[in-house]
């Protein structure tokens, strides 16, 4: 018995994850382009993500041979294609970012088929700017996933590559493709291309080729090009000899000769910190509080000055703390335009239109009063009732538009003003009790002082963020006061910290308080029991 086998002719399958603004759907349509005229049937579908880092788009490709389509007399019949990607079924996988590429394995798009290409950049994703503390993921676990799961993995820092060329990272991506060799068309034809869509070509086209040469070079050596993500904790400045304006030079002068060398890069970090946000009397004032803390250090001369420090750092937060004056000027100021022009790619002379959204809690309508109306609102059911019916909802507001950015403008230029609110006396309350608990605490244990220091880090923003931090930053204050003779306890407190900066809900360090301070009952119970013995 004999039958004809034909070989079956598989479509390339391409998939591309893309986040908002890296120009996906260029990049989708550039290989749609490069496809059909050059000798393939080519199908696009795009899988919608979320806004703001939350979440990405998949833009699906399939392309086939034009001469393996069947046909029907003179009519060729279209193939039937893919609507998604199946999990170890794409030929090529390309991430426009590092996490990205670690979701496209985790998904199980990479296999031992595929071609991986991805920037080694990072755009941070909502879960890792909610956490207090430092959420970032780390991603260099990604280039061995890489290695282990994808045929070939190519990687290079594409969007600083585009950046340079005042292109964005679509080109350097088809340019990474290119110099992948995963598709079957020649770089003639991948320029071509670039030239056919007639926006942005030059800078377009020098980025690809940048991207090209880059990629060719790192295949040649048989490894793409290894890079690091180059995210790392911030450098302080040196203390500067002087600065121009008089009366912060002061400020300067008295940082050299009050304090020690070794606290001097973070004091001049957190005073102009709190300079810029509320004038040089207000970081005066950050020198004189810091004093008090200083003369802690004269007892512990072997410690380096490590609470004044932590202090100087955790405080410059507490007294530039965020509330709506400080988020309107920051959105009226010239460098945050700067940022939002060049995040869009304009050019000069076009024109950019903005879109803040506006929803305050009745927390901080009553707390932006004067002391005494604050209080009053804020027992007030009547005020409440007013607030919800009238106020609260989201408001969005066009700050392009010189009504709302007036409105904005002169909501942040309220500095003096603040220092009058309810919110403004209750954050110097916290700093005051804060400090004052510090110094009590290392009466009886420097290290746990330096921890109780720390827990300033829990708070952070405003609105639910700032009532959750809050919340958890009273609880642990709350627990080296009721422990603080207890041995060993400033290393169980560093360890509470750490988890209240991991977990997200106030609840969730409050039961693991309980669990802690239940094993402190239990070795109290143990060590009673014993001593009776």
């Amino acid at each position: 018995m004999s039958e004809n086998i034909k070989k079956v002719v598989e479509p390339i399958k391409v998939a591309l994850i893309a986040v908002g603004g890296d120009g996906g759907g260029v990049l989708t349509q550039w290989i749609v382009q490069l496809a059909s005229k050059n000798g393939y049937w080519a199908q696009s579908t795009t899988i919608a993500g979320v806004a703001q880092r939350t979440g990405s788009t998949v833009y699906y490709l399939e392309l086939f041979p034009e001469d393996a389509i069947p046909k029907d007399g003179k009519k060729r019949i279209s193939p039937v294609l893919a609507q998604m990607p199946a999990p170890e079924d794409v030929d090529v996988v390309m991430a426009t970012e590092l996490i990205e590429a670690g979701r496209a394995i985790q998904r199980g798009f990479v296999s031992k088929k595929t071609t991986l290409i991805f920037s080694t950049h990072r755009n941070l994703a909502i879960q890792e700017k909610e956490k207090p503390g430092d959420g970032i993921l780390d991603g260099t676990s990604i280039f061995e996933l890489a290695r282990k799961y994808a045929k070939h993995s190519v990687y290079a820092n594409l969007k600083d590559l585009a950046e340079n060329h005042k292109s964005v990272i679509s080109a350097t991506l088809f340019g990474a493709l290119a110099a992948s060799g995963s598709l079957p068309f020649s770089v003639d034809q991948f320029e071509e291309t670039i030239k056919a869509g007639g926006v942005a070509v030059p800078t377009s086209l020098a980025a690809f080729k940048a991207a090209f040469g880059l990629v060719g070079l790192g295949l040649s050596a048989k490894e793409a090009t290894p890079y690091v993500p180059e995210l790392s904790p911030a450098k302080f400045e040196p203390l500067p000899a002087s600065n121009a304006n008089r009366k912060f030079n002061a400020a300067i002068q008295q940082i050299r000769n009050d304090f020690p060398k070794s606290t001097h890069q973070v004091i001049y970090a957190g005073i102009k910190h709190v300079v810029e946000w509320g004038g040089i009397s207000w970081g005066n004032e950050y020198l004189d509080y810091l004093k008090s803390i200083l003369k802690i250090e004269e007892k512990f001369p072997s410690k380096d000055n490590i609470l004044t420090n932590r202090v100087a750092q955790y405080l410059a937060l507490a007294m530039a703390y965020d509330d709506l004056v400080n988020v309107a000027d920051i959105k009226t100021r010239a460098e945050r335009w700067d940022t939002v022009f060049q995040q869009v790619g304009a050019k000069k002379g076009e024109i950019v239109k903005t879109t803040d959204y506006f929803h305050p809690r009745f927390e901080e309508v009553y707390g932006f009063m004067p002391v005494g109306l604050g209080k009053r609102m804020e027992n007030s059911e009547s005020a409440h009732r007013f607030f919800t019916k009238y106020l609260d909802k989201d408001r969005r507001m066009d700050t392009h538009n010189i009504f709302w950015f007036f409105i904005l403008y002169c909501i942040g230029g309220m500095k003096g003003y603040r220092k009058k609110t309810l919110r403004h006396a209750e954050e110097i309350e916290n700093i005051e009790g804060w400090l004052d608990r510090i110094r009590d605490v290392s009466s009886i244990n420097y290290d746990l002082a330096v921890q109780l220091a720390r827990t300033y880090r829990l708070k952070k923003g405003y609105g639910d963020t700032y009532a959750r931090g809050h919340s958890k930053f009273k609880l642990l204050n709350e627990f080296v006061m009721k422990h603080a003779s207890v041995r060993g306890i400033s290393e169980t407190v560093s360890q509470l910290i750490e988890f209240g900066l991991k977990n997200h809900e106030t609840e969730q360090l409050q039961g693991q308080i309980a669990l802690v301070e239940a094993e402190l009952e239990n070795r109290s119970s143990n060590a009673s029991e014993f001593n009776n013995n």
